[in-house]
């Protein structure tokens, strides 16, 4: 029994390693407009979705050629950075967990998203 809760004990105590983390990134043609002409941050049916999972810089797949608004949320904290070939680092942008966020992109384009610690 001693051992058994020794075994438990170190399991509980002993660090653990990065864990990975997915992005959800739902590519959008159009936004919704207002009744005077305005853009709403309200999505319309996505164009596709991708998940990124990542703890080091991860590329999404380059977005859709008629892609220009993507919706991103992400299980854990990610810093991210959008480009033709993006590597997130420590000082891009950051996004919290569960939080999402709207971009206007350029097809082609892809997104990047490190935990910051790995």
């Amino acid at each position: 029994m001693k051992k058994y809760l020794l075994l438990l004990a170190l399991a509980i105590l002993a660090p653990m390693g990065a864990q990975a983390a997915d992005c959800f990134v739902s590519e959008y043609a159009y936004i919704t407009r207002s009744a005077d002409s305005k853009d709403v941050q309200v999505a319309r049916a996505a164009v596709t979705t991708q998940q990124v999972t990542y703890t080091t810089s991860t590329q999404s797949a380059a977005f859709n050629t008629a892609t220009k608004y993507i919706r991103v949320i992400c299980t854990a904290k990610a810093h991210f950075v959008i480009s033709t070939n993006p590597t997130a680092t420590a000082a891009t942008p950051y996004l919290p967990t569960d939080l999402p966020e709207y971009f206007g992109v350029e097809a082609g384009q892809k997104i990047a998203f490190y935990d910051g610690a790995s």
